[in-house]
């Protein structure tokens, strides 16, 4: 099919694969979070939490409307959320039993500085390229004053250019081992190339 805003993968409603699976991890996730370790009932309610993050904020919009259609209350962090009201969002996502057990993050605005411990799910959406900045964005709930086991779910479409991009990423993270270890490489072996995006693309 040609290319067209007139498709329907492109409206807001439409239910993808990626978003239809985060609902069936969510679901699992609640189910969980109402049973303490033993598996017994848990008195306290439902402590399970997830921060989704995409670098797409489009990405987080349409998963936005999808969540308030099924009554899934979330908070979102992206650039367009100033600063100073950053903190209060985060601290009623920690400490809120009550509050929101969702929030959306973009890769952006999550890269550093956010303590978010109140989860131990993290949704890594869509690939990058940099697998640091997503290993950055794993940081936010893996980090100390985490109490819970923590599980980081990464979405891999087969088929897609999302395979070449988790080839690029072992590939850039054998890079960085290999510096680490003492080999010498240059400044800019570790940024996008060229050849890179050839390979993605299936340009070569």
């Amino acid at each position: 099919m040609p290319f067209s805003l007139d498709n329907p993968v492109f409206d807001p409603a439409h239910e993808s694969s990626k978003i239809e699976r985060v609902f069936k991890e969510l679901v699992e996730i609640k189910k969980k979070g109402r049973t303490d370790k033993l598996g017994n009932p848990d008195p306290n309610g439902n402590r399970e939490k997830a921060v989704i993050v995409s670098q797409w904020t489009s990405m987080l919009k349409i998963l936005r409307e999808h969540l308030l259609l099924n009554g899934v209350k979330n908070h979102i962090i992206d650039g367009t959320v100033p600063v100073k009201d950053r903190t209060a969002i985060v601290a009623d996502f920690n400490d809120n039993p009550k509050g929101p057990k969702v929030l959306l993050l973009s890769l952006g605005a999550g890269g550093v500085g956010l303590n978010l411990v109140g989860a131990n799910h993290l949704f890594l959406l869509d690939m990058h390229w940099n697998p640091q900045l997503e290993a950055q964005a794993c940081d936010r709930i893996y980090r100390v004053g985490q109490t819970r086991p923590v599980f980081i779910h990464k979405f891999v479409v087969d088929n897609t250019v999302e395979v070449k991009i988790l080839e690029l990423q072992k590939k850039k993270l054998q890079l960085a081992a290999e510096v680490l270890g003492g080999a010498k490489r240059s400044a800019g072996d570790n940024a996008l190339s060229i050849n890179d995006l050839a390979k993605i693309f299936d340009l070569q």
